[in-house]
């Protein structure tokens, strides 16, 4: 399928981006269409995906893929489809958080996350890397974390630990891939103007509102990580530097401060009890 309408002088020759019919995700794929790198766009909105690959074809060749991350025939779906066609890049772009108390959400929406979020990163990571292996090539997965990974964050707690798991275990397993020429990455963007808020709390934040980056940067940001082969990366240097000074403060002092920040942006939340409960 994938006859290059152009012959591409990246060293990718396809490209796997989850999360692709929106936000980062799909500026990612203009961008990576733009540099003549054939696509498989996955996400759950098939009609977005499809109106996408639309607006790709002109450029590059592209699968589309409709699976959700958080059911597992949605992940084996993705796993297959690598297994088939090798993509020696592969970005584990999808996410979402929500914001507010743990408690003020059901438990099911919680652990949706952590399948979104940490499952689906691990299980893609660990067959994206097989599958370049299987295919004697080199190649890159890089997984989108967060800024948030490096704090504890009330508020935002579930989301924030899935994204240091992300950062964590994307360092090891660089470590371990580097020998079979796989370089496993993590973008740690900060505040983006994508769909991100209006799921986390049922609205969008406005990219001209102060430290909130456009998607567009944000891809440019993951495409000159990848460049770099820089293991983590934090885009905002003002983040980088006040998570730097953020060791010597006091974790409570840091949460309070986090707290303020979500409430600041979102009122807070009933807390759901059982219907028994009085």
């Amino acid at each position: 399928m994938f006859s290059h309408k152009k012959k591409s002088e990246e060293r990718f020759s396809l490209a796997l981006v989850t999360g692709a019919s929106s936000g980062i995700g799909t500026a990612l794929c203009h961008l990576l269409a733009a540099k003549q790198i054939p696509l498989i766009i996955t996400g759950r909105d098939v009609e977005r995906l499809n109106a996408l690959a639309a607006e790709l074809l002109p450029f590059v060749d592209v699968i589309v893929l409709a699976a959700d991350l958080a059911d597992a025939e949605g992940r084996g779906k993705i796993v297959k489809c690598m297994h088939e066609y090798h993509p020696n890049l592969v970005i584990n772009n999808a996410g979402f958080g929500l914001y507010g108390e743990a408690l003020t959400y059901e438990t099911n929406a919680q652990l949706e996350i952590v399948q979104v979020n940490a499952t689906a990163v691990l299980e893609l990571t660990l067959e994206g890397a097989r599958a370049m292996i299987s295919a004697q090539q080199k190649g890159v997965v890089i997984n989108v974390s967060s800024a948030a990974a490096k704090q504890v964050f009330p508020c935002l707690a579930v989301y924030s630990a899935t994204k240091t798991f992300v950062n964590q275990i994307t360092e090891s397993l660089d470590l371990e891939m580097q020998k079979h020429g796989i370089r496993v990455l993590a973008a740690c963007p900060g505040m983006v103007a994508t769909g991100f808020s209006s799921r986390a709390a049922g609205q969008l934040l406005n990219p001209n509102e102060k430290g909130v980056m456009t998607a567009s940067f944000a891809a440019e940001e993951i495409w000159w990580q990848i460049e770099k082969r820089k293991c983590i990366h934090i885009f905002d240097w003002k983040v980088r530097l006040a998570t730097f000074f953020s060791y010597f403060l006091p974790k409570s002092f840091k949460a309070r401060i986090l707290i303020k920040s979500v409430e600041s942006r979102h009122p807070p939340r009933k807390i759901i009890l059982p219907p028994s409960h009085p």
